[in-house]
């Protein structure tokens, strides 16, 4: 997450489909972005500075205020996207809880979607996926961006191998021929 947040528009080629993202360790990873999220950020209405930027809650004369970036937590903390993750979880009928509460020094109760799901779980399931079709631990740890075999094997997990044809099939019914075509140069 806080790679997608810190990005920059400098380190983004919309028509090679390419970005450099930066890690926690300061070294650079390059990613493939799929059709999908290239049509998504060539409708963004800037080019320059942060990607993703937080919509502020108060109303100019032009409507809601886009800021310049999200609060700096040093990598250290999150809670960006919480309230938008919620809600898209909810919609998408995904398990989760509702976490109920009432606020110091206020009398009425709030009640907010808490997922299972965290957008760090999706990390996970790419990375068992991806030795699922793959079976490349080397190529994980590079198209991942993992420093060692050992950071990859805390992500990826062991797939039965009969899971493999049904991945591919999900991925075949996206909008990514990219990935589709990976799965397939996978399959040989």
């Amino acid at each position: 997450m806080s790679e997608a947040l810190d990005l920059d528009w400098s380190d983004v080629d919309l028509p090679a489909a390419r970005a450099v993202v930066w890690q926690k360790q300061g070294t650079e990873r390059h990613i493939d972005l799929p059709p999908v999220v290239v049509l998504a950020l060539a409708g963004l209405p800037y080019r320059s500075g942060r990607v993703f930027r937080p919509v502020r809650s108060t109303r100019g004369p032009q409507g809601l205020v886009m800021g310049d970036a999200y609060y700096d937590t040093g990598r250290n903390g999150g809670g960006q996207i919480k309230n938008a993750w919620a809600y898209a979880c909810k919609r998408a009928g995904l398990p989760g809880r509702e976490r109920v509460w009432t606020p110091k020094g206020e009398a009425k109760e709030r009640r907010v979607f808490v997922p299972n799901l965290t957008p760090h779980c999706l990390r996970h399931t790419w990375a068992t996926w991806h030795y699922c079709i793959h079976k490349d631990l080397l190529k994980l740890k590079e198209d991942g961006g993992w420093q060692t075999i050992t950071m990859v094997t805390r992500y990826a997990k062991k797939m039965p191998d009969h899971h493999r044809e049904g991945v591919i099939r999900w991925l075949e019914n996206t909008d990514w021929p990219d990935i589709v075509y990976s799965c397939q140069i996978g399959a040989t």
